[in-house]
């Protein structure tokens, strides 16, 4: 072979990797998995389902399961209405075992949390009729500061026509 050969069939296998690359751009990356609650997490779960017995507590509910945007007869309803909530994450929900009333929303508050955010958050699940409890950096993952930390759900439990708690009916 001349080198002008050569020199072709470099730039073709060249050109063919650059187009297969610039290919691959426009496929989205294959997820890989992580885990579903960090160590801290994972601790006051265990905690908390000991501390309130009388619930289920589910762990990273989507707040679109939780709320809905509200229907507004003079506008159409637009996808940003339920933006501003679908995507956001609660640590862990309070159930009621009985009744099935979300008895409150618990946040384990941890150095990536924003006092202002979280206010703002928890002012939008307290105008859907939840509660939030909010569980401070300094707590630690121990039945007796958990159980301290949820003392205000220890109450008997609502039942699902009760105020405070939410009976779930969308």
């Amino acid at each position: 072979m001349d080198e002008t050969k050569i020199g072709m069939l470099i730039l073709l296998v060249v050109g063919l990797g650059l187009l297969k690359a610039l290919a691959g751009l426009n496929t989205a990356p294959k997820p890989v998995s992580k885990p579903f609650l960090t160590k801290r997490e994972a601790a006051m779960l265990i905690a908390l389902e000991r501390a309130l017995p009388h619930c289920r507590i589910h762990a990273q509910v989507a707040m679109g399961a939780l709320l809905k945007a509200p229907t507004n007869p003079l506008r159409k309803s637009r996808h940003s209405d339920r933006n501003a909530f679908s995507q956001k994450i609660v640590d862990f929900v309070a159930q009621d075992r009985v009744s099935g009333a979300i008895l409150a929303l618990i946040e384990v508050d941890d150095y990536s949390h924003n006092a202002a955010r979280d206010r703002a958050r928890d002012a939008m699940t307290s105008h859907a009729g939840y509660q939030t409890v909010r569980i401070g950096r300094s707590v630690q993952p121990r039945f007796e500061e958990v159980h301290q930390a949820v003392s205000s759900l220890l109450m008997p439990p609502f039942s699902a026509n009760s105020k405070g708690g939410h009976n779930g009916n969308r």
